[in-house]
């Protein structure tokens, strides 16, 4: 039997998921049009700003993401556990901003309608029933989905379908498989052969990690990943992170925040992974395998997993033990990518 979209994920637990979603037939219509010549590049803007208005209302955290010319990848890890300090006036005020009752074809309304507001409240039954709604991933993709389908349409006075048929979603359930997904995730304009090296890419989370950084420094991603300056990288971009100035990239996770380890440890297996993709460029992995170890994985193996992750996985990612205990969860025999994860881990 096949597994319903909603055995992958719970919105009433806390946990992480690789999410892609793709143009219909696969068309750039994020990129370059080569039919009409038409650059729509500007779409991928739409989306980083929904991102944000969407962060901004529920209670779900964007890792990292890549906006590519014909489809888009997300980790996203949701909270429901923060409702339980929220008080029913929070909740109500962010349910009525998601549903406000008009089309939204930018962003969310930054100020819920009191009316709507006093109507959810007087009736907690159904105030308890849709505050999940907040921690639901399949709504928030349905959001900005459709205002950005919905405001391209209207741009270009078109009808018809944006995005091929719903997102597909996997479960990340340990702290390598969401490594080797975020890197997978922010290296895709390199693996695609975008860019030349990682810190070109645009419309990426990794462009929003180290821009900060990169300005006022003046280092390039392999500076920036030298073990010899990452102290003082540090210091300068938490200082110049703390400016007013850097509001806009606070919907994407600290690095510390969902990995076990921080920005400076990850930029190092980054640069590891990415020279798979540059073979001419000497590299230092000591320190990356180290870090790959201790996660009780083979650092080699573990790499061609990380360049090649959507295909080594299906629905769930994780270790042999994990997807075991999953697969009887769930009552199956076997789920897909236990080979690949008995040959990256090591064995207990």
């Amino acid at each position: 039997m096949v597994l319903r979209r909603k055995d992958v994920f719970n919105r009433q637990q806390v946990g992480i998921y690789h999410v892609t979603t793709r143009c219909v037939r696969q068309a750039f219509l994020l990129g370059d049009d080569f039919q009409t010549g038409k650059s729509n590049h500007q779409r991928k803007r739409w989306i980083e700003e929904w991102f944000q208005s969407l962060t901004d209302v529920m209670l779900i955290e964007i890792c990292a993401y890549a906006v590519m010319d014909n489809h888009t990848h997300s980790i996203l890890r949701n909270r429901p556990d923060l409702l339980e300090n929220m008080d029913d006036v929070e909740i109500a005020k962010r349910l009525v901003r998601l549903y406000p009752g008009f089309q939204c074809l930018q962003a969310l309304p930054e100020e819920a309608d009191p009316e709507r507001v006093r109507e959810l409240l007087s009736d907690p039954e159904e105030l308890h029933r849709r505050k999940y709604l907040l921690t639901d991933i399949s709504i928030f993709m349905a959001r900005w989905e459709e205002a950005v389908a919905r405001r391209a349409n209207k741009v270009d006075d078109k009808k018809g379908r944006f995005w091929e048929g719903r997102f597909h979603c996997q479960k990340l359930l340990d702290s390598a498989s969401v490594l080797a997904a975020t890197i997978y995730v922010e290296l895709n304009p390199l693996r695609a052969n975008i860019v030349e090296l990682p810190e070109y890419s645009q419309y990426t989370s990794l462009v929003r990690r180290l821009k900060l950084v990169r300005l006022a420094s003046g280092c390039s991603l392999e500076n920036l990943m030298d073990s010899d300056k990452l102290e003082k990288q540090r210091a300068l971009s938490e200082s110049v992170e703390s400016q007013d100035n850097t509001k806009w990239v606070s919907n994407v996770l600290a690095c510390e925040s969902f990995l076990p380890f921080d920005r400076n440890k990850y930029l190092n297996v980054l640069d590891y992974v990415s020279r798979c993709k540059r073979p001419d460029k000497s590299s230092s992995p000591a320190t990356a395998e180290k870090l790959l170890v201790r996660l009780g994985v083979d650092p080699e193996r573990w790499r061609k997993t990380a360049s090649n992750f959507e295909e080594s996985y299906r629905l769930f990612a994780g270790s042999p033990e994990l997807l075991s205990q999953t697969a009887v969860e769930k009552k199956k025999r076997c789920l897909h990518g236990m080979s690949t994860a008995r040959y990256v881990y090591h064995p207990n």
